[in-house]
């Protein structure tokens, strides 16, 4: 019983722990899928892919009943039976696929008008995906229309968005660094307190500089504040939530901040590990496909808006063999006897963790399981995880929201954590939590 309390106790501070400010470390963990196995009556003939209901790394939150990635293997050789040991996935037959699904953003839902216009631009939708695991925005193929569709060959990652609750509070001078060198300066209030002059920077440099009202009688859009790029993609923007303008002090309360990284563009042909990038839609071969979600978004149609890799050499499903994918994923076999073909997704993932929580979590495993790991040699024993959980909505977590993910080589002999499906939100492991302390109270 100790031993089972103190694995739990020690897999979730390793949860909880990207949540604590103080010195940090690397750790290093593991995501395993749903298990392939060719001798299930469930598995069907021919082609086989897991999504985000198999494998938890997939999974970010668009919203509920939407998610975006897939590893699809086309059965080419044998269509009529279940793929089976031994058997070779033919260059051009192992697809990673990611089609971008729309959302509202922040802002946009902060408003009941049906657009979000601000300079041209329309910010009440994004265009979010999931790139081996990791969040990213598409920009539009249309900033002003986002009906008419994305771009999922420039991407770029969410630096910074507030939540609908948070707001950032500046006086006159307050320079407030954001992330990637941009920062924001209040440099005046006017004398009425009704406007503001904002100058943004990067690296020290100015970018851009305006002045905006504040005063309640605007609509939300003509009191939000829009830096874009030079195709009109929205980099920055923030909105002016209330002005305070006083005898001695003056300041500037902000709303629904959002600042993204610089673009990545993919090209036909680029290389990523074992996959090329084939094009920017869906391929026939994928057509009906119902993946992860509920939505009528995650069928994918021949000709959709989508990131398509295929593998540019060939696989053969030799036992025990691991298969190096892109991005910390992998593809493990088993050894078993026959053609019996038992195949998971994995996917190797670091967290940046406090040093301080660290030498805790060891302390309560030592206590609990004799020691089993040291601080020094971050030896730990592999802990598998099976977390499923789903609020009243249906939609599911994965830690994966919270962490940095390793796009390194593959390490076999990284401290791991496995999980077989999404991992819960925060609420459930504080739960957790507490009914662990009450069985240990009641013991004593």
């Amino acid at each position: 019983m100790k031993t089972t309390i103190g694995i739990i106790v020690g897999s979730l501070l390793v949860l909880t722990l990207v949540m604590m400010p103080a010195n940090a470390s690397d750790v290093t963990y593991k995501i395993r899928s749903t298990v392939y196995d060719n001798t299930d009556p469930s598995v069907g003939s021919g082609d086989f892919y897991w999504d985000a209901n198999g494998f938890s790394s997939f999974w970010f939150q668009i919203k509920p009943g939407l998610s975006s990635e897939v590893l699809y293997i086309h059965n080419s050789v044998n269509s009529s039976e279940p793929i089976k040991l031994g058997d070779k996935i033919e260059e051009g037959d192992l697809y990673y696929v990611s089609k971008p699904q729309t959302k509202k953003t922040k802002i946009g839902g902060s408003d009941n008008g049906v657009t979000y216009i601000v300079d041209g631009v329309d910010l009440k939708k994004y265009y979010l995906m999931g790139f081996f695991g990791s969040q990213y925005v598409a920009m539009p193929k249309d900033p002003s229309n986002l009906s008419a569709g994305c771009k999922p060959y420039k991407i770029a990652k969410i630096l910074t968005e507030f939540d609908s609750d948070k707001k950032k509070q500046m006086f006159s001078g307050d320079e407030w660094k954001l992330a990637d060198g941009w920062s924001l300066v209040v440099q005046q209030v006017d004398a009425e307190g009704n406007k503001v002059c904002l100058q943004l920077n990067r690296n020290g440099k100015e970018m851009d500089s305006a002045v905006l009202s504040g005063d309640m009688n605007l609509a939300a859009p003509e009191r939000t504040y829009l830096y874009k790029d030079s195709d009109d993609n929205p980099v920055f923007y923030c909105y002016v939530d209330s002005i305070f303008k006083g005898m001695d002090t003056d300041f500037v309360v902000f709303k629904y901040a959002y600042l993204r990284g610089d673009l990545i563009s993919f090209e036909s042909g680029d290389n990523y590990g074992i996959f090329d990038v084939e094009g920017f839609v869906v391929p026939a071969v994928m057509n009906g496909t119902n993946y992860a979600g509920s939505g009528s978004g995650t069928v994918l149609s021949t000709g959709d808006d989508a990131l398509v890799m295929t593998s540019n050499e060939y696989v053969t499903l030799d036992p025990d063999e691991i298969i190096d994918l892109y991005g910390g994923m992998y593809l493990k076999t088993e050894d078993t006897s026959g053609s019996c073909l038992k195949m998971t997704l994995w996917k190797t993932c670091t967290i940046t963790v406090p040093d301080k929580v660290v030498e805790e979590k060891v302390v309560v495993e030592e206590e609990t399981v004799e020691e089993e790991e040291t601080v020094e040699g971050r030896e730990e024993e592999i802990v598998v995880i099976d977390m499923a959980e789903e609020d009243d909505s249906g939609s599911m977590y994965s830690v994966i929201d919270e962490v940095e993910e390793s796009s390194g080589p593959l390490s076999q002999d990284a401290t791991v954590v496995k999980s077989s499906v999404a991992a819960p939100g925060f609420g459930l492991v504080l739960c957790i939590l507490g009914f662990l302390g009450a069985m240990t109270a009641r013991r004593y």
